[in-house]
Parts: C-alpha cells; structure tokens; sequence
C-alpha cells in the first residue's frame, strides 16, 4: 500500500467515521437498544482502521529523503 493511497484510505475512513457518528446521534433519538449496539461496534471497528499501523512500504516512502545524497 503506498503512502498516498494510506492518505486517501484514512480520509475515507475518516468520513466514514463521521456519518457513523451522525448516525449513533439520530439512533439514540428513535433507534432501537440493538441499533445502538451496532453502530457502536462499527464506530469500533473504523477506529481499528484508522488505527492500523501503515505497511513497512510507506513508512519507507514516508521516510525518504526529499534530496538524495550525492554519490
């Protein structure tokens, strides 16, 4: 996975947490006790995702110098 495609993935996510959210608030309005529980489990499980350690592949993208050294 590269470092732009982790970049887009997190903003994804990112949103995706955001309209779960936006959902949890209008299901503890008129929503149901299971409603609740599901959501909150998937609130969880995007804060995996967005948690994930990024692959050894990025983090070497991530890490390479802007100017290479001259040889």
């Amino acid at each position: 996975m590269s470092q732009t495609t982790r970049v887009s993935d997190e903003a994804t996510l990112d949103l995706l947490a955001n309209h779960c959210i936006a959902a949890r608030t209008m299901i503890d309005a008129v929503g149901t006790p299971v409603m609740r529980r599901l959501v909150d489990l998937l609130l969880f499980e995007v804060g995996v995702a967005l948690s994930a350690p990024i692959t050894r592949s990025a983090q070497v993208t991530a890490l390479r110098p802007v100017l290479e050294p001259a040889e």
